[in-house]
């Protein structure tokens, strides 16, 4: 999603943009909140001006930054996930923002550390309960390793305790969060934009 290639966002990509599902976009155009134009087919079409001053207006931070190019962003993530289904959410949730991130997913510890030596990933989500070894132990060993001490590591689980969160950063993550939190908050937990920065 890109404002620098074109001018105009589908009502899906300014939902992404503005956290919401499309139907909200939809009921907010039609009451004239959100200002759009419609094609020949009767699609309604955004203006990048126009969902930027709507967030400004109505206090919401964009998921994606419109206005800034993205072409250079080529960021590596590698998902590690027994829930192939969650795994494809934060897949998708991801893409929306960085649409092109390289994402290769990992059912487990052993397969994980098999991608990570071809696909040597800046970003690396982890879940804590995994079958064979779990994420906490694997966050240790990606750290321990040379080709992913640098990476981002963020944890995450369905009950993150702040037993948890100690252990995850115990091991060396660099954040953590509840897999039932928002789109937005597991964005900003991913933190993208830091992806290959050294861990603190």
């Amino acid at each position: 999603m890109n404002a620098h290639d074109k001018k105009y966002f589908t009502a899906a990509e300014a939902a992404d943009l503005l956290m919401v599902s499309p139907i909200t976009v939809r009921k907010w155009a039609q009451k004239g909140a959100l200002p759009s134009v419609s094609t020949l087919g009767g699609h309604r079409r955004f203006a990048p001006e126009a969902l930027r001053r709507f967030a400004q207006d109505h206090g919401i931070h964009l998921a994606d930054r419109v206005g800034v190019d993205t072409r250079s962003e080529h960021l590596r993530i590698l998902l590690v996930d027994d829930d192939a289904i969650y795994a494809e959410y934060i897949r998708e949730i991801v893409l929306g923002a960085f649409p092109h991130a390289t994402i290769a997913a990992a059912s487990d510890g052993f397969e994980a550390g098999k991608l990570c030596e071809v696909l040597r990933p800046q970003l690396i989500a982890i879940d804590i309960n995994m079958p064979g070894i779990n994420g906490i132990e694997l966050c240790r060993r990606l750290r321990d390793n040379a080709s992913t001490a640098n990476a981002r590591i963020v944890v995450m689980s369905g009950d993150m305790s702040a037993r948890n969160a100690a252990a995850a950063r115990a091991a060396g993550a660099d954040a953590c969060f509840e897999k039932g939190a928002a789109r937005a908050d597991i964005l900003l937990a991913l933190g993208p934009t830091n992806a290959g920065a050294p861990a603190t």
